[in-house]
């Protein structure tokens, strides 16, 4: 028996090393584990058996370098949602430069008459951010160019400081966005489960025992290769909360039957939220975002807050939720390809 089990080992990881491999990305073999967790909170319970099909998923959070690549060359840099840039030096600097292009100047040198309301809204949001990334005064950089920006010595260490932090500010649908681009997706519940904790049912991915962790500012997504998961994956605890495929439904583990490739409870077309003046909206305007099918899951907790609040967020199981149409600081994402 032990001889036959050899055998097959051996065939499973032949075929697993044929699939070819994915860059920056880990294999999450096909098989059952047990998500969620009886001994959690309400929405955790109860457990129960998974069955997904293999996958790739990132083995980090998408960084503020990658992102700031994707927004210049699928020229989205002014369609993105939220306010990425507030963390991005490079995103202020490819913004502005984006910006001079179209009015022919820096922004002290174009009439504000001359610029449309969201252009001038961006423009002057994206010099601030700047100013505070780089403690200067904003109005110190209003009428630099961007080619005088690009070479200040200052700017140019806050985006390398920068460019392996976890991208954050971004909505589920930038988050999309990008996956898309990149001929990927975001990962669903189960998938990002399955990758944080493996089959063991630990409470975190390095396993059961808490270990001290930096939760009050991001850092790094490569971390620290002690916490990985059991499938390789870094920052699957802390830094920052990441944007989930998948619509949030409290009840959703025992509202369902069958677990095989799960992929959330039906929500809304799209990704987007009825307005609250439609006759089918179910939403009131103080309930936006409140009812179980207008929240997408976000997953693996957060820099900020006290040690108490890292030790429940960060668990495998913690579940948690946000507005598509929201970004947040502490809000990232990575994602996954199909095999």
């Amino acid at each position: 028996m032990k001889r036959f089990s050899i055998i097959i080992f051996s065939v499973l990881s032949l075929l697993l090393a044929a699939v070819e491999a994915e860059e920056g990305m880990v294999l999450v073999p096909e098989g059952e584990f047990v998500m969620g967790a009886d001994n959690g909170a309400y929405d955790e319970r109860p457990a129960h058996v998974v069955r997904l099909s293999s996958y790739w998923i990132d083995r980090c959070e998408v960084t503020n370098a990658q992102f700031a690549k994707y927004a210049r060359e699928s020229e989205r840099l002014m369609s993105i949602e939220g306010t990425w840039f507030r963390y991005s030096i490079e995103g202020c600097l490819d913004l502005i430069e984006h910006l001079e292009s179209e009015y022919g100047g820096a922004f002290s040198e174009v009439e504000t008459k001359a610029l449309s309301v969201e252009d001038f809204r961006v423009w002057s949001a994206v010099l601030l951010a700047l100013g505070e990334q780089s403690n200067r005064e904003s109005g110190e950089l209003d009428a630099l160019a961007s080619v005088e920006l690009r070479s200040d010595e200052i700017l140019l260490a806050g985006v390398a400081r920068q460019a392996n932090h976890p991208v954050r500010g971004v909505s589920w649908r930038d988050a999309r966005s990008y996956a898309n681009w990149h001929g990927k997706r975001l990962p669903t519940e189960a998938e990002w489960e399955k990758a944080a904790r493996g089959t063991s049912e630990a409470a975190y991915p390095w396993g059961d025992e808490w270990k001290e962790l930096s939760y009050e500012e991001v850092y790094p997504v490569d971390g620290d290769d002690s916490l990985e998961s059991p499938y390789g994956c870094v920052g699957m605890s802390g830094n920052v909360w990441e944007w989930i495929e998948d619509w949030y439904g409290e009840a959703y583990y025992s509202e369902e039957e069958k677990f095989i490739d799960p992929r959330g409870p039906e929500g809304l077309e799209n990704g987007a939220l009825p307005t609250p003046y439609s006759e089918t909206a179910h939403l009131r305007t103080v309930q936006q975002g409140r009812e179980s099918d207008t929240r997408k899951v976000i997953r693996g907790g957060g820099f900020g807050g006290s040690e108490k609040q890292a030790r429940f967020n960060f668990r495998t199981t913690r579940r948690l939720w946000s507005n598509p149409n929201y970004w947040h600081a502490d809000i990232g994402f990575r994602c996954v390809k199909d095999i």
